[in-house]
């Protein structure tokens, strides 16, 4: 896994990744909520490498783009639709 980089110090970085991952389960629930799955299933809701890694690139680079950029909205409502973005483009 890549290494984080904190251009906008720890802190930052932190409470954007906590937002990406937030942001990450509410689409998974969305897609889940489209299919009939076992219970097993729908109790299973660790986290793939794949997913992890796929929230430490985005967590980096929404910190590295945002560096010094004044907010205009909050916090998960920017990191949402900067997500959302990012997944469509995959």
């Amino acid at each position: 896994m890549a290494i984080p980089e904190f251009p906008n110090g720890f802190d930052s970085w932190q409470r954007t990744h906590f937002e990406v991952v937030e942001a990450l389960c509410y689409m998974r629930s969305l897609e889940e909520n489209k299919e009939l799955k076992s219970f097993a299933e729908m109790a299973d809701q660790s986290a793939t490498e794949e997913m992890c890694l796929l929230a430490l690139n985005l967590t980096n680079k929404y910190e590295e783009q945002s560096k010094s950029k004044k907010r205009e909205r909050s916090l998960f409502d920017e990191i949402e639709d900067f997500v959302w973005s990012e997944v469509k483009s995959l």
